[in-house]
């Protein structure tokens, strides 16, 4: 039995992507799936003293694949060049937190490259903190198989493509999969059940669903 997840490769993704990474044997990145600009392909929170506080990477917010997706180098935050602005925002808000000075450099030599396409941000970050928490799944890029196929379809042609027999979904995937042409492949569905944890934050009070960068920095590993 292989179970696949398949997820957009997002930044600096909260604790769920990751969880779905450890439950699966192979972890597709859906690099070809279309930009959504309102969801978290070029953004996402971290902690701050009054509750939380998006970083968001500028980006040419257009309706093409993720993995043509370019980043707006040019661009400046608070005087800063926008790496520099979310390294600093980082190093602000958690430099007092346990395991700061543990990512502290890796977290700096990221950011300190600049990167064209979004993608290849990402999936930095996405491998940094995969090390990070010890996380060895195979990871396969959607993009690899040259699929034209669309929404249902193509999640089954990707399962498909890496031999999968079960496809671990996110709960959201009830209310729009096409179950029947996973049964007409015989590949069972089995949705992600992700119970957030609660953990000591910098700050008094609980947020969730921060980037998993929050959970490393506080705690220095994925919860159990």
């Amino acid at each position: 039995m292989t179970i696949v997840g398949i997820h957009q490769p997002n930044y600096l993704p909260y604790l769920g992507f990751f969880d779905k990474m450890i439950k699966s044997d192979i972890f597709i990145i859906y690099d070809d799936a279309q930009f959504n600009k309102s969801d978290f392909q070029h953004r996402n929170r971290i902690r701050i003293y009054h509750g939380s506080k998006w970083l968001t990477v500028p980006v040419e917010k257009k309706h093409i694949p993720i993995n043509e997706i370019t980043v707006k180098n040019d661009v400046k935050m608070g005087g800063l060049k926008w790496g520099d602005d979310h390294l600093k925002q980082i190093a602000d808000n958690y430099k007092n937190s346990p395991y700061y000075n543990k990512y502290k450099d890796s977290l700096r030599k990221i950011y300190d490259h600049e990167y064209g396409l979004l993608v290849d941000l990402n999936m930095e970050l996405i491998k940094f903190l995969m090390e990070s928490f010890n996380i060895n799944t195979k990871i396969v890029y959607s993009s690899e198989f040259g699929l034209t196929s669309k929404s249902t379809e193509k999640l089954v042609d990707l399962m498909n493509c890496v031999e999968g027999d079960v496809y671990l979904s996110g709960p959201a995937g009830k209310d729009y999969l096409d179950i029947q042409l996973f049964e007409d492949d015989s590949i069972d569905i089995v949705y992600q059940d992700f119970e957030h944890p609660v953990y000591q934050q910098q700050y008094d009070g609980f947020v969730s669903n921060l980037s998993a960068l929050d959970m490393l920095l506080n705690m220095g590993r994925f919860p159990v």
